[in-house]
């Protein structure tokens, strides 16, 4: 979920709303150029997102070794309380 915020908020703040101002204010654009900011920092938030994805980073997560950890940690519990 980390990764996923940080694209968001790249994407919005360092790519988008800069390039909307760019493209309407300094091109030809004009109120157009708003417009365009939408796709164009879609397409380039697509990228960024295929390259952090392809880093592979987000397969390094260690959840099911927490959840067997805390399964076993309850298997534990209900032997010494003698429930098994």
């Amino acid at each position: 979920m980390l990764s996923a915020m940080v694209i968001a908020l790249v994407s919005q703040w360092m790519i988008q709303f800069p390039l909307a101002y760019v493209l309407s204010k300094h091109t030809a654009l004009g109120p157009a150029g708003l417009w365009w900011s939408f796709p164009i920092g879609n397409a380039l938030t697509a990228l960024v997102s295929i390259c952090w994805f392809a880093r592979g980073e987000w397969a390094t997560g260690r959840l099911t070794e927490d959840s067997q950890a805390s399964t076993r940690i309850v298997e534990e519990a209900i032997i010494e309380e003698g429930y098994r």
